[in-house]
């Protein structure tokens, strides 16, 4: 009895020393996301990590016994998503309601505009950085396709073209030289198959743009692996992403960067992040970054996601995308380079939103639906998907 006694104080004496600990979780978050390259940023992220998978399942299994709803931490709410059929084109659809499917979001990216690399052999995608002004066309939905509208140089007009939101063979062989015949594409460290549909862009839309003449669209009906980060139980697959089904974003961290540029950044939107899950409502700006395992709760739903990684931003966010522009000075990327450098393996690159993977597929997201935070984690990209 003395050594169960002996073992249970023990016990409930590193339980009250982690609970204490993640008081000051606030103090450990702002510390690990510092501009500081040291042995103690290391040792405290590793201190906060065990204390936040600690009080998560402390958390979770207290409240499963007391038959809560809510298992962890309130994370904020859906505001609204972004689907982006062609990757890199639009400021994409925004919706408040979207299904997802094994991919991510349904349709999202499941296009991508190709040149072909003579030297690897294989085709490659043309990215937004290069040919800013993509970002100005408008898509919506039209009956069963997306349409896509745009200003066109040579009538001076707004001009229009459609493609299906579901892609079938015959579209494929009406659209294609090479039929259904699959080609190489790659895409930073993967590489995909697709179909080449080189009749599918009007000539007027490539010259608009200022595309390659020999720029082509590109459909994956397959996409490519996604492991790096990813639960081991959970088979996922992106199309044309770069890596991760989603990135998440929050209000929050948008209007605290849009602050910090001042006057010169006034032309940023949250679109020229790319993201596909917008929320609101989190208790401080970037909160998002420590999101590792969380569920988001609808009115019949709970639906499992896992935080993978922090997005290293490039050029893009200077991108205004009213009117396709980049800007010069790199407004934006400056701005978050004071204080956004927070990944402890890319010290000089800054971080906006967070990659996130669902466990299951064929649901939908709502606005309003709530994120159930389950365990926080201070992350580090310890393996690079991308390059």
């Amino acid at each position: 009895m003395g050594c169960f006694s002996a073992a249970l104080s023990i016990f409930l004496c590193i339980i009250a020393a982690i609970l204490t600990v993640d008081c000051f979780s606030p103090q450990l978050e702002q510390y690990v996301e510092s501009y500081q390259k040291t042995w103690m940023r290391t040792s405290v992220r590793h201190l906060y990590n065990i204390c936040q998978r600690v009080t998560g399942a402390l958390l979770w299994y207290g409240r499963a016994l007391l038959g809560m709803k809510v298992r962890g931490r309130y994370g904020g709410t859906v505001d609204y998503l972004l689907v982006y059929p062609i990757k890199a084109v639009s400021t994409g659809l925004k919706v408040e309601e979207w299904e997802l499917d094994h991919y991510g979001l349904k349709h999202d990216r499941q296009y991508v505009i190709c040149k072909y690399d003579t030297i690897k052999e294989c085709y490659m995608p043309i990215l937004l950085k290069e040919v800013p002004k993509l970002s100005s066309v408008h898509v919506s939905l039209g009956d069963g396709s997306f349409k896509f509208e745009y200003h066109s140089t040579a009538t001076d007009e707004k001009a229009v073209f459609y493609l299906p939101m579901n892609v079938t063979d015959d579209y494929v062989e009406q659209h294609s030289s090479f039929g259904t015949e699959l080609k190489p594409i790659s895409l930073w460290l993967a590489t995909l198959q697709g179909y080449i549909l080189d009749k599918a862009l009007d000539p007027e839309f490539i010259a608009s743009m200022g595309l390659p003449k020999e720029a082509v669209l590109v459909y994956s009906p397959n996409g490519k692996a996604c492991k790096v980060g990813a639960p081991k139980n959970v088979d996922r697959k992106t199309l044309f992403h770069d890596y991760y089904p989603m990135l998440m974003t929050s209000q929050e961290s948008y209007e605290e960067v849009k602050r910090n540029a001042g006057e010169k950044g006034k032309y940023v939107r949250m679109e020229a992040f790319r993201p596909n899950l917008v929320i609101r409502d989190v208790d401080k700006p970037f909160a998002e970054d420590f999101y590792h395992k969380f569920d988001i709760v609808g009115k019949d739903s709970r639906i499992r996601f896992t935080g993978a990684l922090k997005c290293i931003r490039c050029t893009i966010p200077n991108i205004d995308v009213s009117n396709g522009t980049m800007d010069k000075h790199g407004t934006i990327s400056k701005t978050m380079s004071n204080y956004r450098r927070v990944d402890e393996a890319n010290p000089y690159k800054s971080c906006f939103g967070m990659y996130v993977i669902q466990h299951e597929k064929n649901f939908v997201i709502r606005k309003g639906d709530k994120l159930d935070i389950l365990q926080k984690k201070a992350m580090k990209m310890d393996e690079n998907p991308f390059y």
